[in-house]
């Protein structure tokens, strides 16, 4: 039985030789490594292979990388294009970004630990978009076979319900691989607890945390839509995220807010016109100085909650979502607190005070879920989570849960 892994096949096009060898010496036991030496080349080796990322120097003689880019894109729509480069000038990341469409945009020097991250998140991105290229084509064919007979077609219905399930189950095995891993939440945290219940099987709300300059940023995010079209946004928010803290020199919530938001607008080609859908995200993000212990709030509707002495204090997001919006040339505020030992916060998204429940079938509000925080919040966090999940479920009961919980 053959069990070795099969390897995803990359193109790496470079004008120096030197470059092309350490890429090679570098990732050949990662990946399935072609190698060219110009746009030309790269070309001949597209035609004979297929090729699931490619990633071009950008200043190249003859052909650019942008320029190689341009010629793929029709023919070989499906590939993800990063461009890695040594200059970082505005015009040539624009040009990356409409006519190259990259995935992203990498200068020079690379850290190798960084950019097999980066490589692995294209890959599973290519995966994500041929998992799903295979579900459109295996529902247009559900469609062509409806008019057979009843037993026959009942039995396919069947057949594809399955396996749709089981295309949304390594979807979400997708979406959480994107999710900050255990050990790192453990090591950038000191405690903490995660209460997360999809709606469906993939989710529309997400966390994140990242870390800099010995300053750890957390995100609660609800994005627009459940289950698939929520999973699929709540990608596009992780990606965003980590390529704005990779890019940034400095980190402050509220401007992390606005390249989210100018970033989603623009994957979404988002205009604002009355008859376009108005997909977006809310958010609340901190940041935590480790060193002056200072905290860093910006939230886009989503709030803030700190309690402290037996005291719970809200601090509120901005009226505006993460998208396209009226005011869109207003910036996210800002706002600044120190952070004291035994504080405590909670983010979270709206699920848990939109559920409908009780006696009466009504939501359970804002105001009972903070009565309910600040009765807990001095036990132990995993035992704070028992008693939300429990509180959750005693409200709900045999009412069908209406919102993604994060």
């Amino acid at each position: 039985m053959n069990t070795e892994k099969i390897l995803h096949p990359i193109l790496y096009i470079d004008d120096e030789e030197d470059n092309l060898t350490v890429f090679n010496a570098t990732f050949r036991r990662n990946y399935k490594i072609h190698l060219a030496i110009s746009g030309d080349k790269g070309l001949e080796i597209m035609k004979k292979h297929d090729i699931h990322l490619v990633i071009t120097d950008q200043r190249m003689p003859e052909m650019t990388g942008i320029e190689f880019l341009e010629k793929i894109i029709p023919l070989y729509p499906d590939c993800i294009r990063m461009v890695l480069t040594g200059f970082s000038d505005v015009e040539a990341i624009i040009q990356a970004i409409n006519k190259g469409r990259v995935y992203r945009y990498i200068t020079k020097p690379w850290n190798k630990d960084e950019l097999k991250i980066i490589i692995d998140r294209a890959l599973d991105n290519y995966d994500l978009k041929q998992q799903n290229k295979k579900l459109v084509e295996d529902l247009k064919e559900a469609n062509q076979n409806l008019e057979q007979k009843v037993a026959r077609r009942t039995k396919q219905l069947e057949e594809q319900k399955i396996e749709i399930t089981d295309s949304i189950h390594y979807a979400s095995r997708i979406q959480s691989a994107l999710l900050p891993p255990n050990e790192d939440m453990d090591r950038l945290l000191p405690s903490y607890f995660i209460l997360n219940k999809p709606r469906d099987i993939v989710s529309g709300d997400y966390y994140w945390v990242s870390h800099k300059d010995n300053k750890v940023i957390v995100a609660v995010a609800d994005c627009t839509g459940h289950g698939v079209p929520g999973a699929f946004m709540s990608i596009l928010g992780i990606t965003f995220l980590n390529e704005i803290i990779s890019n940034a020199e400095t980190i402050i919530p509220s401007e992390i807010l606005n390249e989210l938001r100018e970033h989603l607008i623009k994957s979404l080609h988002q205009t604002g016109r009355e008859d376009e859908t108005r997909d977006g995200m809310e958010i609340a993000l901190c940041i935590v100085d480790l060193v002056t212990k200072k905290l860093q709030y910006s939230g886009a509707f989503r709030p803030l909650y700190l309690i402290r002495d037996q005291e719970l204090k809200e601090f509120k997001g901005d009226n505006m979502p993460i998208g396209v919006y009226e005011d869109i040339e207003n910036s996210f505020s800002n706002k600044e607190m120190h952070f004291k030992e035994d504080d405590i916060i909670y983010l979270f998204s709206d699920g848990f005070v939109d559920q409908l429940g009780g006696p009466k079938r009504k939501t359970y509000r804002s105001r009972k879920f903070k009565q309910l925080l600040l009765n807990i919040h001095q036990k132990p966090l995993s035992e704070q989570k028992e008693i939300l999940e429990k509180e959750y479920e005693e409200w709900k009961k045999d009412i069908e849960q209406i919102d993604d919980i994060m």
